[in-house]
């Protein structure tokens, strides 16, 4: 029995400067504010009274979520030209901000479910238009998405994509992916899809310190693997096992999280690695990438330096 063909994708172009010009004027109109340019003009410091506010030197959206905006935007401009009666759809939220949320709903474009239904999918027809959020997608409804033929609108950071380059590496090699990071989040998601791209795959996410200290004494000591397993509940790939997945491994992470906590959570494991290995066979059962976002760490930073000085309030 013959199957059916994917569908080819249809590629089109957003960043024409006709379509960019208008995006970055309605972008502008919608984010700017008058009272963080002040701030900035004086240096990140405005006094008014008795009252001092402080902007971090870092602040505001990052370039991958300024280009997720941006595609967003400019693929409602496209379609209202090209095709108005071509439905768009966005999966989840662009980035994590109410306020972009509701200017992308505001544009008509409808907001489905990051992992979509079977009644969410049904509804979908060849060439309607699907937006991926910053975070990625998850590689099965990715596939989804292609075989229904949409035109997919890839928002994915690039930072994020290079995470997904390393896992995939993990996956090739048969290393067990260990992720810092949000097992729940939807990058942390796509992530993990990732991580089983070559079928052998598996991956454990690990949230904190805590977490990777309970890796770290299993790798160590061994334990009870049913009471390890509920433990990490949600957290691990369907058929995992830690007395075997555990003997190589390769740490990456959510691009958002702390980059000291990070590094810690690679050093932890590096460390109980060469402790039941030795440090001659580190290279056959330890990996590490640094694959935080430059942008996050920026921000991080900035936020530190803010913090050692004398405030009564913090906002985020």
């Amino acid at each position: 029995m013959e199957t059916e063909a994917p569908v080819a994708q249809k590629k089109i172009n957003l960043r024409r400067p006709d379509i960019m010009e208008t995006v970055q004027a309605q972008v502008l109109s919608h984010y700017r504010s008058e009272l963080v340019e002040r701030i900035r003009a004086g240096g990140g410091v405005l006094s008014a009274g008795n009252m001092t506010v402080k902007l971090a030197k870092e602040f505001g959206f990052c370039y991958g979520v300024e280009r997720a905006i941006d595609l967003a935007y400019a693929a409602r401009r496209y379609f209202s030209s090209a095709s108005p009666d071509t439905p768009i759809y966005l999966l989840g939220e662009i980035i994590h901000n109410p306020e972009v949320n509701d200017q992308i709903r505001n544009m008509g474009i409808k907001i489905i479910s990051p992992k979509p239904t079977d009644a969410e999918l049904a509804r979908l027809e060849s060439g309607d238009a699907v937006i991926i959020p910053a975070f990625g997608t998850e590689v099965g409804t990715r596939k989804k998405l292609e075989e229904k033929g949409c035109v997919l609108v890839d928002t994915t950071c690039g930072d994020v994509m290079s995470v997904w380059k390393r896992v995939r590496q993990y996956s090739k090699e048969n290393v067990t992916s260990i992720i810092h990071g949000k097992a729940m989040h939807e990058e942390t998601k796509a992530t993990t899809s990732q991580a089983r791209a070559y079928g052998s795959g598996h991956y454990l996410v690990v949230f904190n310190l805590d977490e990777t200290d309970d890796v770290c004494r299993y790798i160590l000591n061994g334990g009870d693997k049913r009471e390890f397993l509920e433990k990490f509940k949600g957290a691990y790939s369907a058929g995992f096992d830690p007395d075997i997945h555990l003997q190589a491994v390769g740490v990456a992470n959510q691009t958002t999280m702390l980059r000291g906590e990070t590094e810690e959570v690679q050093r932890r494991i590096r460390a109980a690695m060469v402790q039941k290995h030795g440090a001659l066979e580190i290279e056959n059962h330890f990996r590490f990438f640094d694959t935080i976002c430059g942008a996050t760490q920026d921000r991080q930073d900035a936020l530190e330096k803010l913090l050692c000085e004398p405030m009564d309030l913090l906002i985020v």
